[in-house]
């Protein structure tokens, strides 16, 4: 089943420092909770609504972004996964696959936004276009 929305609760930013070196840059996620609540997203539907704090971090200490928010994720397993949550902290395998690509995919895009409003570099590396060199040899590919 997929994921059929989500939202933004809380976003924070801030850069402390100029950088004078390199500058490591780290995300990570965490689902912090798993519920069930009865929405009405495309007609009255229970979907699983799961908490995760997604941060980026700028080091040594120049900034960071921080995303807090819920996903919806539609599924017919809702009560099961809700109960198993509360057990054991762990979403199925597929699922907690889906979610966390889907908070990859959302949240960097919204923190390329932010980091370009706070003058911290890009969370994610862009390919660049460089000029060829005369002596560099043309490679053809045959498949």
């Amino acid at each position: 089943m997929p994921v059929i929305g989500y939202n933004i609760k809380n976003i924070s930013a801030e850069r402390k420092k100029e950088s004078g070196g390199q500058i490591n840059i780290n995300s990570t996620q965490n689902i912090v909770s798993v519920d069930s609540r009865e929405v009405n997203i495309f007609g009255k539907q229970s979907p699983l609504v799961i908490g995760f704090d997604f941060d980026i971090s700028y080091e040594p200490g120049i900034g960071s972004i921080k995303l807090t928010g819920e996903v919806f994720y539609a599924t017919d397993d809702d009560k099961k996964i809700v109960k198993d949550w509360k057990k054991d902290k762990k979403l199925p395998e597929k699922i907690d696959f889906e979610i966390k690509n889907f908070l990859l995919k959302k949240c960097l895009t919204l923190g390329l936004d932010i980091s370009d409003e706070m003058q911290l570099p890009p969370p994610l590396i862009f390919p660049m276009v460089v000029p060829k060199k005369e002596d560099q040899q043309k490679v053809e590919y045959i498949g």
